[in-house]
């Protein structure tokens, strides 16, 4: 059974999904951000719960019974990464985002309640094999008034994400395909996020071809997780993230590294994995100062080709004679393979051309140096030669390459 957090996870890294998933790996150490996230959306959950019972609860009740839950769970191993912050501050953004979410949609008439942390299973096909995935919905919402079931879902984080970027976001589209195999006649699905920390709202509608396409992408995340699994790598991903990582201490890519912050000064510089970086290191500077001298070679090289090319032009001459060497000036027609990007139209006939003569595979959807390497074989039909470069331009490219006598 497999989740959006799951699949989340593998694309973060999959050597974590491994400690989390494969190995089961417990970890007694929890981020604060978490901590206050579960709070505060178990809170919201318990406001609704009332609400389903007509019981409106008050500010000050809601807040209280916050108050409460953070007391109850609080533990030592609760950590704060960002070291100039204290567990108040959180505690404080906490209440500000429930106090801001209570003042903003009171009296909470904004639709009927189907479910508080609604578990959707939603099931995926790739025509041989189906695939199970599990979601808890943290509100499902029915408006009558335009027929719409609304999925809503809590953001206790800092950032808010673009329009776009919400369009885009994978979860809560997952959720309506869940939803939609749940209830086949729902005619309108509305996607609703609440960030909270910033008191602002963002929503998205969803195509049947947004969901056909995501649930492609889903699968194919699925295969890489088998994979995976099957290889056995679980070749670690480093980023920003790694800091709130449970797994840090234990993960290939920062076990050195933490064991080395806990050696004394002296001991520090004696460690032979240290030398190793520092020796590694060195090189790199090397490396460096001989890939700069390199860039003033090639940038000086290329002075000279562009007067070997004007030499050759004004003598009217292809080849310039030395002792041992000799540099040959050529021009070909260098192909342009229209891109989608610049200019859709001409893509659209290219690939259209190359589907019809079943050799869009050959060229990996239009791929220009997989093209031009098929054009150059001349193994392909003529015709089809003939009308694919009709819609390629050629530019005309002269080189210079140097050979020994």
């Amino acid at each position: 059974m497999y989740s959006h957090s799951r699949l989340e996870s593998f694309q973060q890294c999959a050597r974590k999904y491994k400690f989390r998933y494969i190995d089961k790996l417990k970890s007694e150490t929890e981020g604060v951000e978490a901590f206050m996230g579960k709070r505060v959306h178990e809170t919201l959950e318990q406001l609704y719960k009332e609400l389903k019972f007509t019981k409106l609860m008050t500010l000050d009740e809601v807040l209280r019974f916050y108050e409460r839950e953070w007391e109850k769970h609080w533990h030592a191993d609760v950590q704060i990464v960002r070291k100039e912050l204290n567990p108040g501050h959180y505690f404080e953004l906490g209440r500000r985002c429930i106090t801001d979410y209570y003042n903003r949609y009171t009296p909470f008439n904004q639709g009927r309640t189907l479910g508080l942390e609604e578990r959707i299973e939603i099931k995926l096909s790739d025509g041989t094999r189906t695939y199970s995935i599990q979601g808890f919905i943290d509100r499902l919402t029915w408006d009558p008034a335009t027929e719409t079931y609304e999925i809503h879902d809590y953001k206790t984080g800092s950032s808010v994400p673009t329009q776009a970027e919400a369009d885009a976001d994978r979860q809560l589209a997952l959720y309506q395909i869940g939803l939609l195999q749940r209830w086949p006649d729902a005619k309108r699905v509305k996607l609703v996020w609440h960030y909270l920390a910033a008191d602002k709202e963002l929503t998205s509608l969803r195509t049947s071809e947004d969901l056909a396409s995501l649930e492609a992408s889903i699968i194919g995340v699925i295969y890489r997780v088998e994979e995976e699994i099957a290889s056995g790598t679980w070749e670690p991903r480093t980023s920003a993230l790694c800091d709130w990582c449970e797994y840090k201490t234990i993960c290939p890519a920062w076990k050195h590294v933490e064991a080395v912050a806990e050696l004394p000064v002296n001991e520090y510089l004696e460690n032979s994995g240290v030398q190793l970086v520092m020796h590694y290191a060195k090189l790199e500077e090397q490396k460096a100062a001989l890939q700069t001298a390199l860039k003033a070679i090639e940038t000086e090289q290329t002075k000279i080709a562009e007067a070997t090319m004007a030499f050759a032009k004004r003598e009217d001459i292809t080849t310039l004679e030395g002792p041992d060497h000799r540099l040959i000036v050529k021009t070909e027609n260098e192909l342009k393979i229209p891109r989608k990007t610049d200019d859709p139209l001409t893509w659209e006939l290219l690939r259209t051309t190359l589907k019809n003569a079943h050799k869009l595979e050959d060229v990996s959807t239009v791929n220009g140096n997989m093209l031009k390497f098929a054009l150059r074989k001349g193994t392909w039909p003529a015709n089809v030669i003939k009308t694919i470069m009709g819609l390629i331009k050629g530019e005309p490219k002269t080189t210079v390459s140097l050979v020994r006598k």
